[in-house]
């Protein structure tokens, strides 16, 4: 009986009510987001009074928004994505005048910074502009004044990237850049909090001081934040700024395109990965040897990887090896499963647009291949993805719920397992612009040319954790993808060369420290030393703290390495996390039981090279490095501490290669 009530009638109105107003003001956000209102007598204004003050006879009517035109609310921490046209965006050109160019320079070492680059140029290459990539260090005797200047910068330590030294120089030099127009897109990670944006923020202020223009604000990419957004907005910007300076007034989107022949035939040959390998640069290896590292059963699963390089690539000592991973099969069948699409359909897939950032596939593939090859299935949606899911969505109460979600943990898959409405929901043009194409990941090699020049040797910890959403368990892709590899497998990669900095030789002494996977590349340091020292070298001392779980578990490379020592190419150190209670567990610990020995190599012009978890590690060894030198420099405070290790990176005297740990 009276179920026909709504919440605010009947025994319980006084709690009902608020439903009620929150049922009304969902229903009012509902009928602005798909509709217009319309007053179509032209009303005018009559009061009405009972109980409360209304108009009378005030009637409106609706007509549906198109879905570009619906109203959307940003959501917290959200970033917009591309430009609505707007009183003052509607009426730029389409185009920039012919002749237009533009310039587009990059500070990056492992090339993120490159990527973003030939992204932002393929935005202005859309744009009817001719366009440019280049390192910085390519323009470091002068910028351009005929085109705008865009440069999209990281720092390291504080310091520029190895294409951009010679910039970064010059550019502390007087100069007068009346006439240069730029833009600045910084890229970092504010873990490192002491150097985050320094290097961007340089240029920017800089290029300011000695009287160059800004197209548009620098802006700053956080990899630990909203990486993909804050890039969306700087473009979004980007393109306005480019439009409204060199836009051509009489360009419209409505030109007529001249016609050819009938048909477009292209011969294709090779494989479905062929385009994606040439765009990363990546050639095929072959997988020689593959074993467990660790002791059979231990939880932290190591594995050894042997590739064999194709004729005339070679690599140095410490150089990484960027390996393009395979989603697992399990996950690619959980995937189609809750995506509802079948494995062996047939995708053709053509960019509406040519672009650097979306996938590269250049002939029809299978769903399977698409999901196993080309796109990630386990990274979190940002916020704009989180936006876009829950405009999709037609079911309101998970459309309510996917919008007020803001920093979760659950990855695209689980968030579609959690609301089901949206598997009818996402076609495939919408699910390609959802998912990101699939990136390659990097390992540091843990070999030495000097042993043998034909083959890399990798050392890959299995991330394998709780899920962060609670369900199940989250297996790394990439690291997942090499644990399961075995000999006369095929992965695609390549050698990206590290850092200048991080080349470690023989003429000054040395302290490595790493802890897990991160021996890697001091393994190939410690080869080189055994090697050179076979030839009759002499070497300065070399100390090597890296930290394990246990001796008889995962002490990796341990009989290698204990000859090496008897040799005299170095002095290991291992720590033991689970040593017995009250002895040396982490390297740091041990670097600090050492610190007499530790200081007076650094007395002796030492480096220290860092290498392994960013996000643990390296800031508990920063710290003992602080603590040695208050504790032998009489009145030495924290900030005196933080400038003497500061000085240590500018000096290139203490370099970390380090990661953020899943």
């Amino acid at each position: 009986m009276h179920a026909f009530k709504p919440f605010g009638t009947g025994e319980r109105a006084c709690i009902g009510r608020q439903f009620a107003l929150h049922e009304a003001t969902m229903l009012l956000a509902m009928l602005v987001h798909r509709y217009r209102l319309h007053d179509h007598a032209d009303y005018r204004l009559t009061v009405k009074e009972t109980l409360t003050l209304k108009p009378d006879g005030f009637t409106l009517t609706l007509t549906p928004r198109t879905p570009a035109d619906r109203v959307h609310g940003r959501l917290p921490g959200a970033v917009e994505t591309s430009v609505t046209p707007t009183a003052d965006t509607a009426t730029l050109p389409a185009r920039v005048r012919p002749g237009t160019s533009a310039l587009f320079l990059h500070g990056s070492n492992y090339g993120t910074c490159r990527e973003f680059a030939a992204q932002l140029a393929d935005e202005a290459a859309g744009l009817g502009s001719s366009v440019e990539v280049a390192p910085l260090d390519a323009y470091a005797e002068g910028l351009p004044t005929d085109r705008p200047v865009v440069i999209t910068s990281a720092s390291y330590n504080g310091r520029p990237t190895d294409d951009a030294l010679v910039f970064a120089a010059w550019l502390e030099e007087p100069h007068d850049l009346t006439g240069v127009t730029y833009a600045v897109l910084g890229v970092g990670d504010r873990n490192w909090a002491a150097t985050y944006q320094h290097m961007p923020t340089r240029i920017d202020a800089r290029l300011a001081d000695l009287g160059a223009t800004r197209l548009t604000d620098r802006a700053a990419a956080d990899a630990s934040g909203d990486l993909t957004g804050a890039v969306r907005e700087f473009t979004a910007r980007l393109r306005t700024a480019l439009l409204e300076t060199y836009g051509d007034p009489d360009a419209t989107d409505a030109e007529p395109v001249e016609r050819s022949a009938g048909y477009e035939v292209r011969t294709l040959t090779g494989d479905h990965l062929d385009a994606l390998a040439a765009r990363h640069g990546l050639v095929p290896v072959t997988v020689t040897e593959a074993r467990d590292l660790t002791a059979p059963g231990h939880p932290r699963r190591k594995r050894f990887v042997r590739v064999a390089l194709p004729d005339g690539t070679g690599y140095r000592t410490a150089d990484h090896l960027t390996v393009l991973p395979v989603n697992a099969p399990a996950l690619v069948e959980r995937a189609a499963t809750v995506l509802g699409v079948d494995l062996d359909a047939v995708l053709d897939i053509r960019p509406a647009r040519p672009r650097r950032d979306g996938l590269a596939v250049d002939r029809p593939v299978t769903v399977r291949q698409l999901l196993t090859h080309h796109v990630e299935l386990q990274e979190r949606p940002t916020a704009d993805q989180l936006a876009a899911l829950a405009a999709a969505n037609p079911c309101p109460p998970e459309r309510v719920a996917l919008a007020a979600l803001t920093d979760d943990p659950r990855t695209f898959v689980e968030l579609v397992e959690d609301y089901p409405a949206l598997r009818g929901a996402l076609d495939w043009p919408m699910l390609l612009d959802l998912l990101t194409p699939l990136r390659p990941r990097h390992y540091s090699i843990s070999s030495s040319p000097a042993v043998d020049p034909g083959h890399a040797d990798l050392m890959v910890s299995l991330l394998e954790a709780p899920a962060r959403s609670g369900k199940g368990v989250h297996r790394g892709t990439g690291s997942g993808h090499l644990n399961t590899v075995a000999p006369g497998d095929t992965v695609y990669a390549r050698v990206q060369p590290c850092r200048e900095a991080f080349r470690i030789d023989d003429s000054t002494p040395v302290v490595m420290i790493a802890a897990g996977t991160g021996l890697a590349p001091f393994r190939g340091t410690i080869a080189d030393r055994t090697a050179a020292l076979a030839g009759g070298a002499r070497l300065a001392p070399a100390l090597c703290y890296f930290g394990c779980d246990a001796p008889d578990a995962d002490y990796l490379h341990a009989d290698e390495l204990r000859a090496a020592e008897s040799a005299g190419a170095v002095s290991l150190r291992p720590a033991f996390s689970a040593a017995p209670e009250g002895q040396v567990s982490f390297v740091q610990h041990r670097v600090a039981a050492e610190a007499d020995e530790v200081w007076a190599l650094l007395d002796a012009g030492a480096r220290v090279f860092v290498c392994g978890d960013g996000s643990r590690m390296a800031p508990g060894v920063r710290e003992a490095f602080r603590t040695l030198y208050r504790d032998r420099t009489p009145g030495a405070d924290a900030t005196a501490a933080e400038q003497w290790l500061n000085t240590l990176m500018a000096d290139g005297r203490y370099v970390e290669d380090v990661y953020a740990a899943g």
